[in-house]
């Protein structure tokens, strides 16, 4: 699913109006060091993670 229409749905009212799915909720870790990881429940490992995330300018 693309961000744009997610969004683009988002104002427009209730997203599942539009046959689009709602957003997953995830667990947002962060580590001591400043890593950062996402899971999709408390006891499930993180399906994605960074040691050293930055920002970036869009």
């Amino acid at each position: 699913m693309r961000a744009r229409e997610w969004a683009v749905a988002a104002a427009s009212g209730d997203p599942t109006e539009y046959d689009v799915p709602t957003l997953p909720t995830w667990r947002v870790e962060r580590g001591f060091d400043g890593g950062l990881a996402f899971a999709s429940a408390a006891g499930d490992p993180p399906f994605i993670a960074a040691e050293h995330p930055v920002e970036v300018r869009r």
